[in-house]
Formats: C-alpha cells, sequence, structure tokens
C-alpha cells in the first residue's frame, strides 16, 4: 500500500523520532531489546509514508515506539489504518479498593508478567458495577471489557488490588463470567496485596476486538468500603462506573472523581432511584477515574482538598499498570 509523507501516522512518528535525537538505528535496537524487532529500512518507509504497519506484530511494534518515544498511550496506535473491531472480546486492567503502594502495586505487576504498557492489549470499552450490600459479609465488584489485541497470540491483562489497612486482610476471589480464565496469581498477604493475570479465550490477530467479564467478591462489611476505582494505561473510547447500595445503609455523601497528569477533579453525585452512582466517561486516558462515599459524618477523604488521599486501585492496566496504580495516574 503506498501512502504518502503528509499521512497522519507518518507525520507524527517522523515528528517524534526527530524531536527524541535518536538514529533510525538506535531505535530499531532499543525496540529489538525490548522483543519488538523492526528493520531499519520498515521504520524508514513508516517515517517517511512510504508504507503503514499492518496486522499482526507490527501494531505491538507500534505501541513500543510511543512509550520508547514518550508518547501519550495509543496517540501512534490509533492513526494506524489497521484492522479494528473485528468481533469476539478482550479483557483489560482493573482495581479496585483503596489506597495503594505505588511499589507493591508495581511490584504485583512484575510477577504477573506485566512489565510495561505495550505488553497489554488496549482497553477500548470497560464497565462496572459495584454491588455494596450492608446486608451481607461479601461485596462484589463485576466488570465487563472489550479490548483490542495488539499482536496476534494470546491476550492477557492483570487485575490487582492492594488493600488497605483498615480493610480486612482477605484474599479477594476472582471469578470468570464470560471469555476468560484466571492464569498467573499473586498472593501477598504480608503486604496486602492479590492479584491475577487474566487471559482471553482463544487466539487474536492482532486489530480483533475481543469482550470478557469476571466479577471479584471481597470478603468485607460494605462500612469497610468507601470507594471503587479504575485506572487506564491508554485512552478507552467509553467507562462507565456503577455502585449500587443494598441493604439497610446508604453513604451520606458521595462523589465522582477523575485524575490525568493534566488536571484532576471532585465532583458530588446523588444516589438515584435505584439507589445507584455513575460515571461516564468518553475517549478518556490515560488516567484513573472513580467513585467514593462516606458513610459517616467523621470519615475523610470524600471532601474538599482530602480527594489526593484516598486513591484507589482495581486494575490491570492496564495495563501499565497499568494498569493502574491509582496513585500516579
Amino acid at each position: 500500500m503506498q501512502v504518502d509523507g503528509d499521512e497522519p501516522f507518518a507525520r507524527s512518528l517522523r515528528g517524534s523520532i526527530e524531536r527524541s535525537g535518536l538514529s533510525l538505528t538506535q531505535i530499531s535496537q532499543r525496540l529489538r531489546a525490548r522483543s519488538r524487532p523492526v528493520s531499519v529500512a520498515t521504520l524508514s518507509n513508516w517515517q517517511s509514508g512510504r508504507s503503514l504497519p499492518g496486522s499482526g506484530p507490527s501494531l505491538g511494534v507500534v505501541a513500543a515506539l510511543e512509550d520508547l518515544l514518550g508518547k501519550t498511550p495509543d496517540s501512534l496506535v490509533d492513526l494506524v489504518g489497521a484492522p479494528r473491531l473485528q468481533g469476539r472480546g478482550v479483557p483489560r486492567t482493573r482495581f479496585i479498593g483503596h489506597r495503594s503502594s505505588k511499589e507493591v502495586f508495581r511490584d504485583a505487576l512484575l510477577e504477573l508478567g506485566f512489565e510495561s504498557p505495550e505488553r497489554y492489549a488496549h482497553e477500548r470499552v470497560f464497565q462496572q458495577l459495584a454491588i455494596i450490600d450492608s446486608g451481607t459479609e461479601v461485596q462484589q465488584f463485576i466488570s465487563r471489557v472489550t479490548v483490542r489485541a495488539l499482536e496476534s497470540g494470546t491476550c492477557r491483562l492483570p487485575a490487582v488490588h492492594v488493600l488497605e489497612p483498615s480493610e480486612p486482610n482477605v484474599a479477594p476471589r476472582y471469578i470468570p463470567l464470560e471469555g476468560c480464565t484466571v492464569g498467573r496469581q499473586v498472593s501477598w498477604p504480608e503486604r496486602r496485596a492479590y492479584g491475577v493475570e487474566l487471559l482471553i479465550d482463544g487466539r487474536l490477530d492482532a486489530g480483533q476486538v475481543a469482550t470478557f467479564a469476571y466479577r471479584v467478591e471481597m470478603q468485607a462489611a460494605a462500612t469497610d468500603m468507601d470507594g471503587t476505582f479504575y485506572s487506564l494505561a491508554r485512552r478507552a473510547h467509553d467507562v462507565l462506573l456503577e455502585a449500587e447500595f443494598r441493604g439497610p445503609l446508604r453513604p451520606l455523601r458521595c462523589e465522582r472523581y477523575r485524575r490525568t497528569d493534566a488536571a484532576e477533579s471532585v465532583t458530588p453525585v446523588r444516589l438515584d432511584h435505584r439507589d445507584r452512582i455513575q460515571l461516564a466517561e468518553s475517549r478518556f486516558g490515560p488516567g484513573s477515574v472513580g467513585l467514593r462515599w462516606v458513610w459517616h459524618e467523621d470519615d475523610d477523604g470524600v471532601d474538599g482538598d482530602g480527594a489526593e488521599e484516598r486513591d484507589g486501585a482495581d486494575a490491570v492496566y492496564g495495563a501499565d499498570g497499568g494498569t493502574f496504580e491509582t496513585d500516579d495516574a
């Protein structure tokens, strides 16, 4: 396929390479060191517009290029005219819970085999319903994720929880519901960290889309839970978080939370007629979004400037850990 140097992908890649000060040979060598081999000739063709990345491993190379050149995740991938949205469904990274330690979170991701964002599938759509029931000692988080494979093969995403000292130190249960299975697992009770590798069913070709669903069960009273959060390593098309409150208790105050590298916002929100609160975002990421609430007047973390003090994580991913560390998303 012949294209030209004014093609958006070629223009963006060429400008990024020029700003990096790296030669094509240096870039090729560094990509090879990341297990993303690509020839100098191919890089030259991409930046000049003589050709564009296609399917297969090329999308993984482009994702690695974004990281190497300091580009925003998906800023190059979204410019590639590669196959998109071809049936099936894949998972993504997600985190639930409360304040987490950056180091513990990242150590858990490494233990699960997620070294860098380009190793993740790309979450396109993420939906989560948190069922917070004051009549039981089990709280549920049901997630449905649609992802796009960046390379051919087995797609996987992490789900990691780092529990707060106030939460019962009991390993969450990760239950596949549709289109995925659980692979590697992390259980570090001494560090209050738990997580799993989610494997998408079957083999996907680069550019294919898959949807999967899973449930996380937390052994805790409703009043031990004060939020649900999701961190994104890449831009997602749509993110929907909902929390439904069941049983005799209702929170006193609730808020939506949104953070990117550029800004942070906190907005009050009221329970609707279904006793739910909701956050919906389009074209969001990288960054973190969440819902938080207060059960008692003496609880902290939902008022004004305290927003930064109550980060949570339910992740994986994204990637990037993702997928995902809410402390610095």
